[in-house]
């Protein structure tokens, strides 16, 4: 089982309604500004899928949030990136693999 943990950016919150399971989403849970997504299984194919965010709270200047994508069972092995709020940035600016 494969785990992708999205943090939130500062002063915005998941639309809950967005949170769905599907073909590819065993569950979703949110814990402190986190929303997991829980994946039977994952293979060398793309996988896509998406949800939305609202902003909660007015925040300026926010930083870059992250998405760390591991396994349940052996959380050595994981995928760590981060995204921007402001679409002139890059979606995956930084990217550390470990494990594989």
């Amino acid at each position: 089982m494969a785990i992708i943990d999205v943090k939130m950016l500062s002063g915005f919150v998941p639309v809950s309604s967005s949170l769905q399971k599907d073909q590819k989403v065993m569950q979703v849970e949110t814990k402190q500004n986190h929303v997991l997504f829980y994946l039977e299984s994952v293979s060398w194919t793309t996988l896509s899928f998406s949800f939305s965010v609202e902003q909660e709270l007015p925040v300026s200047n926010i930083k870059p949030a992250s998405v760390l994508i591991y396994d349940y069972y052996e959380t050595g092995a994981s995928n760590f990136f981060f995204f921007f709020d402001d679409s002139s940035h890059s979606a995956e600016t930084d990217r550390k693999t470990k494990g594989r």
